[in-house]
């Protein structure tokens, strides 16, 4: 567990510019370590003697072993675990073994329990494993294996990509495609590019374009395809996260997308409760985070923080549907550390 004193220098040096340093409870830092730290210690008990994190294979909910690993891993690396250090050393290295061992020949992440992850965990498989590398391996062997996984990883992204820019559930090029795949696909290149991995701008270009034409005019909100007229908050929020992450930070696309999200936020009581709510904070928080006016995050963040807070059960998990309690507790946990900066994703 993090110390909360350094959890409180850590958001203070995650403010922009030449601000002054924020009072300690400005992101409610001593409550989130709690919520962190006991969210941690359950998936740490819980974790596969094989290194992966998963559900049981009689739950009535979704095993997606390659997802859940990932957000996992990505989760106890932002508050400063990784392969080579910290109080939880050990777990996320064996979940990044896990991962690297479960990319095929062809770039692809699966395990015989799952069926769900497809495509959506590949762009998590590599994300947490562009945030590994630099800590990972005892030998050049062992960093080269890393390496090579995310290259294959990256590699397999790219020539899935359908002719529109999208990419479909399923890892090859198809005329079908969907906008939360694509997303994930974005995000994905974008962290194999920062850490130094050839990336085809052409296939970001394309996938950017059509993450633009997804949204919907009237509305700012960002539909599931292009050809699709439904809507969510949580797409919309994680749209602009995408191009946040690529550099857009105020264009006339942005700017709809953002009024649309404050909008129908449901942790501001714009909207009701979101299927996938969970997975849309991650984004928005993000959104918020990167937005120029840092006003905007420091009137969502708490509102967040107290409806994280209310949820957490006594064990330390958060719940989530049909993905169960590993899923939910990795990716709340995950969120509530976007403003620690630990994760090269997270930095502004």
């Amino acid at each position: 567990m993090i110390p909360e004193l350094l959890v409180a220098s850590a958001l203070a040096l995650a403010t922009r510019g030449d601000e002054p340093a924020p009072p300690d409870d400005r992101y409610r830092a001593t409550e989130v370590t709690k919520l962190v730290a006991r969210g941690h210690e359950w998936l740490i008990e819980h974790q596969n003697k094989d290194g992966s994190f998963s559900i049981p294979r009689n739950s009535d909910a979704k095993s997606a072993p390659v997802a859940v690993t990932a957000l996992a891993a990505l989760s106890l690396m932002a508050a400063g675990n990784l392969p080579d250090r910290g109080s939880y050393e050990r777990p996320v290295r064996r979940a990044i073994d896990w991962l690297v061992d479960h990319c095929s020949e062809d770039g692809y992440f699966q395990d015989d329990r799952d069926t769900i992850s497809r495509m959506h965990g590949q762009g998590y498989a590599v994300l947490a494993l562009t945030q590994a590398i630099g800590m990972y391996g005892d030998d050049e062997a062992q960093r080269e294996r890393l390496r090579s996984a995310i290259e294959r990883g990256v590699d397999l992204i790219q020539r899935t990509q359908g002719d529109r820019g999208g990419w479909w559930y399923d890892p090859m090029k198809l005329a079908a495609h969907e906008n939360s795949v694509t997303v994930c696909m974005i995000q994905a290149l974008r962290a194999a590019r920062d850490v130094g991995f050839k990336v085809d701008t052409g296939v970001v270009d394309k996938a950017v374009a059509y993450v633009r034409d997804c949204q919907e005019p009237d509305t700012g909100r960002f539909r599931y395809a292009t050809n699709d007229e439904k809507t969510t908050w949580a797409l919309t929020a994680a749209a602009l996260s995408t191009l946040n992450a690529l550099g857009d930070y105020g264009s006339p696309v942005w700017q709809r997308g953002f009024e649309a999200l404050q909008q129908s936020d449901p942790y501001s009581g714009g909207g009701g409760g979101e299927a996938f709510q969970d997975y849309g904070a991650l984004y928005a928080a993000q959104a918020y985070w990167q937005f120029q006016d840092s006003r905007a995050f420091d009137r969502w963040w708490p509102r967040f923080v107290t409806d994280c807070a209310e949820r957490q059960r006594p064990d330390g998990t958060f719940p989530e549907g049909m993905y169960g309690a590993v899923y939910g507790t990795a990716i709340v946990t995950l969120t509530l550390q976007v403003p620690l900066g630990y994760l090269p994703i997270f930095q502004r």
